[in-house]
């Protein structure tokens, strides 16, 4: 164990209590996206209190701070989300939500306070850091808008980034775990629209009406044979129609006019991606005509893939990672991929002419039977098991460190 990790670890674990009072506060006063004020204002004021400089964003919410060490080197970014979901807490948290409606059921409450917790640390030690760091506070990672906000806002320059982090609280995983996947590890998704239209008419004189719903049918059918017969066994992609309505509503005689259907794909490859796209547009075309109806229907981009794999050419934080789990003592695990998606994904691939830069991302354990932390995302009962807090801070302060040394080092 370097000198660093040990002392990374001391002050994680002499500080478990502020820690845990950071948390408190947090899950007890979820903010929506966008809407995350008070969370800002408390950030902001926790940093000033640190002696970490604020960064003006122009952004109504989030937070962003520098760190400038006491040595020369890059600098590197480490990221939060902040906004929590509309969502009435069932939690056996013992402090629960105080906004009706309004829980931390992803757990970025534990994002905050993991680089808050690492803000606390790197300021202890600011006179041996080499370099600079940034803590991103970023708004409305539900809403998939705030990490193209604060990267349009330009927290990736003036110093220009040269490796950013995150991580992302699980309850798939045990405290004490972390998750290293090189590679994917969170889905790209798109949103897929869609209304068939064909003649209304009496459910009992079919014939007299060309029927969009049997259409309907016959296409929601066809559209999982996309991932069962084009997508190699090996590889995992999703198209899920997830909502249908017809424009009778619920009467039970009447030929609706029309179907309209809602869905989700997910991807872990931009080839998939192209792929399921065209299938969809070929199926949906096709059966609609063989069935006498007419289609139209919009895919929309919402979701890059979040991978760990080098973007474009990019430095391989891979061996980073490893080795910054090992110096803070947590186990390493490698879990298959999820399925959900996380705005993260673009820091690495830059957006609107603003280039991206090399990132990983973490999935932290926060699983403990024991204390009922063993819900998914966006479950009512999500929450995390407090002992997760100061290993969530060290991973973020250590890879800061490691990824600086590791620059410094590149020939």
């Amino acid at each position: 164990m370097s000198t660093f990790s040990e002392r990374i670890l001391a002050i994680a674990d002499s500080n478990r209590q502020k820690l845990q009072d950071f948390y408190q506060y947090f899950h007890r006063h979820p903010e929506l996206s966008m809407k995350e004020y008070q969370t800002s204002d408390h950030i902001a004021a926790i940093l000033m209190e640190l002696g970490i400089e604020l960064v003006e964003t122009g952004l109504d919410t989030g937070v962003a701070g520098i760190l400038r060490g006491g040595q020369d080197g890059p600098c590197i970014a480490l990221r939060a989300d902040i906004d929590a979901l509309p969502i009435q807490e069932q939690s056996s948290c013992p402090f629960p939500s105080e906004n009706e409606g309004v829980m931390h059921a992803c757990g970025h409450d534990t994002h905050i306070t993991s680089l808050l917790g690492a803000a606390l640390i790197l300021s202890e030690m600011r006179d041996d850091i080499r370099g600079t760091v940034k803590f991103i506070f970023q708004p409305a990672e539900e809403k998939n808008l705030g990490a193209t906000a604060m990267i349009r806002s330009g927290v990736l320059e003036d110093p220009r980034v040269e490796a950013c982090f995150s991580l992302h609280g699980t309850a798939e995983i045990p405290t004490g775990s972390v998750a290293v996947i090189p590679g994917p590890i969170m889905a790209g998704l798109n949103t897929i629209d869609i209304e068939i239209t064909g003649k209304g008419g009496h459910g009992g004189i079919p014939h007299r009406s060309t029927d969009p719903v049997v259409a309907a049918a016959a296409i929601i059918q066809s559209l999982q044979t996309i991932v069962s017969r084009n997508v190699a066994p090996t590889d995992s992609a999703v198209v899920s129609i997830c909502s249908v309505h017809t424009s009778n509503g619920i009467i039970s005689n009447v030929i609706p006019d029309n179907v309209h259907m809602k869905g989700t794909v997910r991807f872990y490859s931009e080839e998939d991606k192209a792929m399921i796209n065209r299938r969809i547009l070929e199926i949906v075309e096709g059966i609609a005509s063989a069935y006498n109806c007419t289609a139209s229907f919009e895919i929309s981009d919402d979701l890059p893939v979040t991978t760990n794999a080098p973007f474009h050419g990019q430095r391989d934080l891979s061996a980073i990672a490893y080795r910054t789990v090992a110096d803070i003592g947590a186990a390493a695990v490698s879990p298959a991929p999820s399925g959900g998606g996380d705005d993260f994904s673009y820091y690495s691939i830059g957006i609107e002419g603003k280039a991206g830069v090399p990132s990983f991302f973490y999935w932290l354990g926060v699983r403990n039977e024991d204390l009922d932390c063993i819900y998914s995302w966006h479950s009512p009962k999500f929450r995390t098991d407090p002992a997760a807090l100061p290993i969530g801070a060290a991973l973020l302060a250590m890879s800061a460190i490691n990824a600086a040394d590791d620059i410094l080092s590149d020939p």
